[in-house]
């Protein structure tokens, strides 16, 4: 066990039951019978990957998103996270991290006890909103008494890791409304809070009603607000941001998260999802019929083996979102150059702009809170020369 690698399993579940007017994820509806044969599919590919790392990695995180998980049966979701426990080897200490994404109004206790026995450790509640008119008009089917209700039933069945995700930027949305979530949320104590910016993403109702000019967003000085407020009142309740757009209390940040920013290996596995393993970025194809055919054959499209060059930029920008930064000894460790000299010249200038700063003993560097204002400008900077 020592001498084996740690990695991390994302499980794509590509259901909803009616997908919300902002979502460009690889989502849709889908009948009792679609859903069966897709679990049949996931475990194929689950059996080719236990193959394939068994004698070399055991799991350290399993994150399984979409999509809504909740919107599969519970038979259903046994029946996923049964093979999982007799696929793989596990982390034993620490403890390795089971994350469940939910959403209100699917979650009832007949799944809360399949996600007890399967070993969820920690909930995900996609919330958005805790005002019913912003979430009307993101397309979301629940109601924020809905997620009251699902938030308590989870409490109730012993889940003490619990992140609520909301959204900023929403149509109509101020900042009173804004304020009143993010209190309404503090109220419940929960473990994490993600709160992430709306993004209009081309081929959603969202990008189609602001091509019309029907889509009514708080404009750029109300989003610095919100994102200010967020900062403030999360800090003040004892969360600490760890991420750009995540805050966790103390020894609860998500560390499945962590390893896409730290760079650590993953593998996706469902229709459409991506992997870093083994030097290299592939994933899995889109067309749930040409998915649901390769019957445990090799999973790798798209793969692209990363150059050195190009691991050294992503471990700059994937480390930058955090709120630590890059580990500097960890950078060495890694590429066997200091990072201090191969981007001399760049760092000095963003130093004395305050957009990056230095830890007290010199062995990290990270964003400011003005440099996180810029961040695209700051991590431009990161490009390394052909």
């Amino acid at each position: 066990m020592k001498s084996k690698q740690p990695l991390s399993l994302y499980i794509h579940i590509p259901f909803c039951i009616q997908k919300c007017l902002y979502c460009d994820f690889l989502s849709a509806s889908a009948s009792d019978d679609a859903k069966d044969a897709y679990i049949g599919a996931l475990l194929e590919e689950l059996a080719f990957w236990k193959e394939r790392i068994k004698m070399q990695y055991y799991i350290r995180t399993i994150f399984i998103g979409g999509g809504t998980p909740t919107c599969l049966s519970p038979e259903q979701l046994f029946r996923l996270g049964d093979a999982l426990q007799q696929f793989f080897t596990f982390n034993e200490e620490p403890p390795m991290e089971f994350t469940l994404e939910a959403n209100p109004g699917t979650v009832t206790k007949p799944h809360i006890q399949i996600m007890k026995e399967i070993g969820v450790d920690r909930v995900s509640l996609g919330l958005q909103s805790a005002q019913n008119a912003e979430l009307k008009r993101l397309g979301r089917i629940h109601t924020y008494e809905d997620f009251v209700e699902s938030y308590g039933m989870l409490r109730e069945s012993g889940f003490h890791n619990i992140n609520i995700d909301l959204m900023a930027d929403i149509p109509g949305q101020t900042i009173g409304s804004y304020q009143a979530t993010l209190g309404q949320v503090l109220a419940l104590g929960p473990e994490h809070i993600s709160s992430y910016n709306l993004i209009v993403e081309e081929g959603t109702p969202f990008y189609q009603m602001q091509e019309e000019g029907k889509l009514l967003l708080p404009d750029e000085d109300t989003d610095r607000e919100m994102y200010e407020l967020t900062r403030r009142l999360l800090e003040e309740k004892g969360y600490k941001r760890y991420e750009i757009s995540n805050y966790a209390k103390e020894g609860k940040q998500c560390l499945h998260n962590l390893t896409y920013w730290e760079m650590g290996e993953y593998l996706g596995i469902g229709l459409g999802a991506s992997s870093y393993f083994d030097g290299c970025r592939f994933s899995n194809v889109r067309d749930m019929g040409c998915y649901l055919s390769r019957h445990g054959d090799k999973r790798e499209d798209d793969i692209h083996k990363l150059s050195k060059k190009e691991e050294m930029e992503e471990f700059a920008f994937l480390g930058l979102r955090k709120t630590e930064g890059i580990s500097l000894p960890e950078y060495k460790k890694r590429f066997g150059v200091d990072l201090k000299e191969i981007y001399c010249g760049r760092l000095e200038p963003l130093m004395k702009k305050h957009l990056l700063a230095e830890s007290g003993n010199h062995d990290r560097i990270y964003l400011t809170n003005l440099g996180i204002d810029v961040s695209n400008v700051v991590l431009a900077e990161f490009l390394l020369d052909d």
